[in-house]
């Protein structure tokens, strides 16, 4: 049976020596040092987890070229719990383990478009356990002078999801105007005055099969207001291509300062999930159309 697998989407850029890599550069650090291993974090109970870099491969994608690897993560030692008839109770001791865990990685380098898979089980690790250890190997391909810098979704990629996914729901919290905004922005906010609301917390959805459709209605008027920092809002829905996706609302704030600044200051993550039949089902072509087609501006 398929089961969904999430990527998290977002643009990068490597940099060595105060130097962003061009497209081979990027797939010769990756490539030269597959296989080599390098110190993570604190040593735990005695041993030092380590990580790597394996796999690297190269897609051709209609005329782009897509390429994806492997970021490997062993702890050193696994935690063994069992019952212990003798003293009745459950015991647990602590083990060497070589087990390697991995995180998948898809690029598109001319776009500097990044997809991390982003689930967390007995063999992989989700998308923030990545991103931490592949800004790690970086460091460690460079001798410390090196680092992956990652930018999640802005304001620009917000707006382009509402505009081609088929969103099927819409999230918002949303406060009146104050003191001006746009048409519909003010219509709403004489519903509130009329109706003594403080602040609204919302959700729509569309019928099964259909989608929503932005016009002078909720959907309409709470993008004024969001756009002039009196709400937050987030969405669900499908890609041009057919897969499910998700944008979430942030930290709703009376203070309209503090509403822009909030979207500025944190992360707002794309997640698009792809249906997988078993462990060797590779979606590394779906995944990089994907990011292909929302990238492409």
């Amino acid at each position: 049976m398929a089961r969904p697998i999430n990527y998290l989407f977002c643009n990068y850029e490597f940099e060595i020596d105060d130097e962003i890599l061009d497209e081979t550069a990027e797939f010769n650090l990756i490539s030269e040092n597959q296989g080599g291993e390098f110190c993570h974090g604190r040593e735990k109970n005695g041993f030092q987890p380590q990580i790597l870099c394996t796999d690297p491969v190269r897609r051709d994608l209609d005329e782009e070229t897509a390429r994806s690897f492997e970021i490997g993560y062993k702890p050193g030692i696994r935690t063994l719990q069992e019952y212990d008839s003798t003293s009745r109770k459950k015991i647990s001791r602590i083990e060497q383990d070589n087990h390697t865990k991995f995180g998948h990685v898809v690029t598109i380098p001319s776009l500097r478009a990044m997809a991390i898979r982003d689930r967390s089980s007995e063999d992989t690790i989700g998308a923030r356990q990545t991103i931490g250890r592949l800004k790690s190997l970086v460091r460690g391909f460079s001798g410390g002078n090196g680092q992956i810098n990652l930018t999640y979704a802005n304001e620009e990629d917000v707006a382009h999801a509402l505009q081609t996914w088929d969103i099927n729901e819409y999230s918002y919290t949303a406060r009146p105007l104050n003191p001006t905004g746009g048409a519909l922005a003010k219509l709403r906010t004489e519903m509130y005055r009329v109706e003594n609301v403080y602040q609204e917390n919302g959700k729509v959805k569309a019928a099964p099969g259909e989608s929503l459709r932005v016009a002078n209605g909720t959907l309409g008027q709470t993008q004024e207001l969001y756009e002039g920092g009196f709400a937050q809002v987030g969405f669900k829905g499908e890609t041009e291509d057919g897969h499910f996706a998700s944008i979430p609302k942030l930290n709703f704030y009376q203070d309209k300062v503090k509403n822009l600044r909030v979207r500025e200051a944190r992360s707002r993550y794309i997640r698009v999930s792809f249906d997988r039949d078993d462990e060797a089902d590779d979606k590394t072509l779906d995944v990089a159309q994907a990011l292909l087609r929302f990238y492409t501006r």
